[in-house]
């Protein structure tokens, strides 16, 4: 069940991207769609088949293929972030809100925390489901595990400890879109607004369950 407690108004701010120390979107080999979306494809779509990733509270891995003739909406993030994470998180939330529930009910989410020593598991997952009734909360505390994960997506961060004080945490802060393949179908940058990602997320679904080809497939058929 997804929450009916919305604030009147979500604000993209594109600049608080530098507030948290976020390095905007890693647009590396991805190209605004020309089908009408307004999220951006990597050509040919990277694959997280093969990936699972430890979903609290358990410590076995789980795929990161979405569920048969679902989306899987991944977002590198942690809970202590001023301003990038709970706009992102809002205005995906808000996203969600507006489709029609059946639409709603198909699209996954799940944050892998970029920041585990912090991210406990309690806190973590708080979070998450402060968002998202239902929403998946990644805690990997090997760093090189975490950091192969993110260079699949093309997520970037870094934490830097600071003697006597909070860490500095930068990242990226787009939102990437698993099919039930195991594809990086679609990311969006920070900023996105909610509309866009609602009629985003529609056609992508539409796009599944009428069966239509990658783009990949596409380009060269």
């Amino acid at each position: 069940m997804r929450s009916a407690r919305w604030s009147a108004t979500f604000v993209a701010l594109l600049l608080v991207v530098a507030a948290c120390g976020g390095n905007g979107s890693d647009a590396t080999g991805a190209d605004q769609d020309g089908e009408g979306f307004s999220g951006y494809r990597r050509t040919p779509a990277p694959s997280v088949a093969e990936v699972g990733v430890p979903v609290l509270p358990h410590p076995e891995p789980v795929p990161l293929t979405a569920a048969p003739g679902h989306l899987r909406i991944v977002y590198f993030g942690y809970t202590s972030c001023p301003d990038v994470c709970p706009t992102t998180m809002s205005d995906l939330r808000r996203a969600l809100f507006d489709m029609d529930d059946e639409d709603a009910a198909r699209v996954d989410v799940m944050m892998i925390t970029i920041d585990p020593d912090r991210d406990v598991p309690e806190k973590l997952d708080a979070y998450v489901t402060t968002f998202f009734d239902e929403g998946e909360s990644v805690r990997i505390e090997d760093d090189p595990a975490l950091a192969e994960v993110a260079e699949v997506f093309g997520a970037r961060y870094a934490v830097t400890p600071v003697e006597g004080g909070e860490p500095e945490v930068s990242h990226s802060g787009d939102l990437y879109a698993v099919d039930d393949r195991g594809d990086i179908v679609m990311q969006w940058p920070f900023g996105i607004t909610n509309e866009d990602l609602r009629k985003d997320l529609e056609q992508l679904l539409a796009d599944t369950d009428a069966g239509t080809p990658t783009q990949e497939n596409r380009s060269t058929t």
